[in-house]
């Protein structure tokens, strides 16, 4: 069976995931954390993509950004990894692969799901147990969107900016919608989307940009169409 394109769909959030190769951890230092943490935003203006949440963990990359077409993202990875691994080969001569072959990306539908979707993001370190605070974990933009650090090369959502209308307005309430936390129900969706490159959204919406998708957004019905009488 032919493998999908990635979906793009314009102006629509790109989730994006990177994996160590056969569940490895990658970052192993915090000196790995800070080179790939710093290439970041000169990867995102080289390929002219906008970075609007992520979260590092030992053997996962999660990132949420908008990107100009389709093959941005894919290209963003590319130049990523190209200054990345070079370090990397050079702290440890015999690691070869880094990374699983292929990442994994959907798109999300805009409004209150980016939000999710950033909290998802930012949420990879209290999954994965790599803290129990994620206001003084230094490798996810939360403390950006909480307002405990500054990173002023992030680029907000507008589903943030709506939260207030001033930083502390925006910062307190993104706190507030972070207690409450992801039902299991996003959770299991937007992870099941992620994996297998589905749109994040509802019905509606779907119907909504099939027409500007770059593929079918949701799976087709299994078995041949129905007959018209």
């Amino acid at each position: 069976m032919a493998r999908l394109a990635r979906l793009y769909i314009p102006e629509c959030p790109v989730l994006l995931q990177l994996q160590g190769v056969n569940g490895q951890a990658v970052f192993n230092t915090r000196d790995a954390f800070s080179v790939f943490h710093a290439r970041l935003l000169p990867s995102a203006q080289e390929e002219r993509v906008l970075i609007h949440a992520y979260a590092m963990t030992p053997g996962q990359v999660l990132l949420l950004m908008h990107a100009p077409n389709a093959d941005a993202a894919g290209r963003f990875v590319q130049n990523l990894n190209r200054h990345f691994s070079a370090w990397a080969r050079v702290q440890a001569p015999n690691v070869s692969t880094l990374w699983e072959a292929r990442f994994k990306s959907t798109v999300v539908q805009p409004g209150v799901r980016s939000l999710k979707a950033c909290l998802y993001v930012e949420q990879l370190p209290l999954r994965g147990r790599n803290t129990d605070d994620l206001a003084t974990y230094p490798w996810s933009s939360f403390g950006a969107h909480a307002g405990v650090v500054n990173e002023p090369w992030l680029v907000d959502l507008p589903s943030y900016w709506g939260l207030g209308n001033t930083p502390f307005e925006r910062q307190s309430r993104y706190r507030h919608f972070a207690d409450h936390g992801l039902s299991q129900a996003d959770l299991a969706a937007l992870g099941h989307c992620l994996d297998k490159g589905w749109l994040w959204g509802d019905d509606d919406f779907a119907l909504t940009v099939a027409e500007l998708a770059n593929r079918s957004p949701r799976p087709r019905p299994r078995g041949r169409p129905a007959k018209v009488l």
